[in-house]
């Protein structure tokens, strides 16, 4: 979103709250998954059908009366009536959708809980059966007979109980981290569906709001199924300029039109790329048709943007590593799972790069990896290999209540560009894009 204004992306939430906070992205213990209930989540998904069941009959009867409020009832307090039912049904549809979305997120926790406690459970079995012990921490303890003896056979056994050690770190570290992904991606999911809560009416933003959580929660069974898959899309864009070709231009708003369109010409001069000519020439296009954007090109002229893809992207090779390995260790075949990093916030500056400054501003990127565990010769450690590729999502529009200098045209108001999209002389429109598959081997 082209602004100079907000460093983090617009979402639901405004600059004045604490938006994009990662809040549910907190350690889980072992004591923690070992004492959870996942059937506790189905119980509460349980309700929450009951609840949407009910709901969903009220809105049919409210559907019935409405329809018959349409014939042989006419007047001032008939337009009020028909108005306050409609509102009502609108209510009712969005809080019916988010219902469901509550019920198949605690679902899909249960399972993906359910799967943590598994990996545990058989890391504690183990451990037991080679009279080890798993610490607080997830360190593994030895038996004390083992230490300061110097019997070669001591030695072997204490290489074996090594070997033994590595594959109970691995499903304790494989646990930790799927159970904190699970509360951090089922938690943000709830939270999107607690925000519906403010929705009035059901416009043509509000129904993509909704059927993103909806889709979203969906998609759960994906990631907490143990096969990874789709995560949970960012925060939805802000309304932007409001519905589009809703208003009559005036004078200034054709030569506005008209100096922008003849300032795309100076913009690689100014800002140092093509992007956000391209960018601007397409808004003022007036199609509206998603635009692709070039994430390679983003990576190589935003060194903090490729800084932190590498940073969030090491931070969660570990523990993808660790699944992985479960997974192999528990099928005995060759695994391949998809994993992702969740949507993060980022920003281009001027100082960073002025042509994506202009061209996006504020972005979400997430990056998706495939990890493969393949086996070697016999008695070798199998191979780990990941293949990854990011990912970029962002809505070009603009703010309210702020002034920029565009390159080749000079300083004008975002009320005024946003205008051209009321009255139609430009639309705004979604963009996005992939970057090139990367291959590193672990």
């Amino acid at each position: 979103m082209p602004s100079i204004y907000a460093e983090d992306p617009d979402g639901r939430r405004k600059v004045t709250e604490p938006t994009h906070e990662r809040r549910f992205a907190k350690p889980v213990t072992l004591q923690q998954i070992r004492s959870c209930d996942p059937e506790a989540f189905h119980r509460a998904a349980e309700e929450w059908d009951k609840v949407g069941t009910a709901l969903g009959s009220a809105r049919y009867l409210a559907v019935d009366v409405l329809s018959t409020l349409q014939e042989g009832w006419s007047g001032d307090a008939a337009d009020l009536g028909r108005r306050v039912l409609s509102d009502l049904l609108d209510e009712m549809s969005i809080a019916e959708q988010e219902m469901e979305a509550a019920r198949l997120t605690l679902v899909n926790a249960a399972t993906g809980l359910a799967l943590a406690r598994r990996w545990v459970a058989e890391a504690d079995d183990l451990a037991r059966a080679h009279d080890l012990t798993i610490k607080d921490d997830g360190d593994i303890g030895y038996p004390a007979w083992l230490s300061g003896s110097n019997d070669p056979e001591s030695e072997g056994e204490s290489r074996r109980l090594a070997t033994v050690a590595g594959d109970i770190r691995n499903l304790v570290a494989a646990a930790l981290k799927y159970a904190a992904d699970v509360s951090n991606t089922a938690g943000q999911e709830l939270d999107r569906i607690d925000g519906a809560v403010d929705y009035r009416h059901l416009d043509d933003w509000t129904k993509r709001v909704v059927g993103e959580d909806l889709a979203a929660a969906r998609d759960l069974s994906k990631v907490f199924g143990g096969e990874g898959g789709v995560l949970l899309p960012p925060d939805p864009y802000d309304r932007g300029a409001g519905a589009y070709d809703t208003e009559s231009p005036t004078d200034k708003d054709h030569k506005l039109a008209a100096t922008l369109g003849a300032g795309i010409a100076a913009m690689p001069f100014a800002a140092g790329g093509t992007h956000a000519g391209a960018n601007m020439a397409h808004y003022l296009s007036g199609t509206g048709e998603p635009l692709d954007l070039n994430v390679e090109d983003m990576l190589k002229d935003i060194p903090d943007f490729q800084q932190s893809v590498n940073t969030t992207l090491d931070g969660n090779l570990r523990g993808w590593e660790a699944e992985a390995l479960a997974e192999y260790r528990r099928t005995g075949r060759p695994v391949a799972l998809v994993q992702q990093t969740g949507w993060q916030p980022m920003s281009a500056t001027p100082e960073s790069s002025k042509d994506w400054f202009y061209a996006v501003g504020s972005f979400h990127y997430n990056t998706e990896a495939r990890i493969e565990v393949k086996p070697t010769s016999p008695g070798a450690p199998p191979e780990v290999t990941v293949t990854y590729r990011t990912n970029v999502r962002d809505r070009y529009n603009w703010d309210n209540g702020k002034s920029t200098d565009v390159p080749g045209v000079g300083r004008v108001t975002d009320d005024d560009i946003q205008r051209l999209h009321r009255t139609g002389l430009a639309q705004e429109f979604d963009m996005g894009g992939t970057s090139k598959t990367r291959n590193r081997k672990l």
